[in-house]
């Protein structure tokens, strides 16, 4: 695979992407786990355990999301995808609910935007490393 050739002109552009591609991301993790807060408050099922076995997973990502590191990212890809077909699952059951719709749209907006952000965070660092070489 070849390496792509960067210039100090394409840091900014990439990092407005990783940024945007961050923001998204953080917003949608923090998103499933309200409603993974809301359903559990509001549920009869609803437990602490169950609470704790739906965010503490998502939760873990969070400090590295926040410190920026392109393999949290991922990895959050990979975990995302869990979530993913635990709501598809329960939206399609008969008992099915508005909230497992949101569920569905945020964890595809979420591994898209992680995926990219990973992505975006490994070329913007590249082309800073580039740079430096450069001068």
């Amino acid at each position: 695979m070849k390496t792509p050739q960067y210039t100090a002109a394409d840091i900014a552009p990439l990092t407005r992407r990783y940024q945007l591609g961050r923001n998204i991301s953080l917003a949608c993790l923090f998103a499933l786990c309200l409603i993974f807060t809301w359903i559990n408050l509001r549920e009869d099922t609803g437990s602490w355990v169950r609470w704790c076995l739906q965010t503490l997973p998502l939760a873990l990502f969070i400090p590295g999301c926040l410190r920026g590191h392109f393999r949290t990212y991922s990895w959050l890809c990979f975990v995302v995808l869990f979530y993913f077909t635990g709501c598809v699952v329960a939206l399609m059951s008969p008992s099915g609910q508005w909230l497992d719709a949101v569920g569905v749209a945020l964890t595809s907006v979420l591994f898209c935007s992680a995926m990219m952000t990973s992505r975006w965070r490994q070329h913007s660092n590249l082309a800073r490393q580039q740079a430096a070489t450069d001068h």
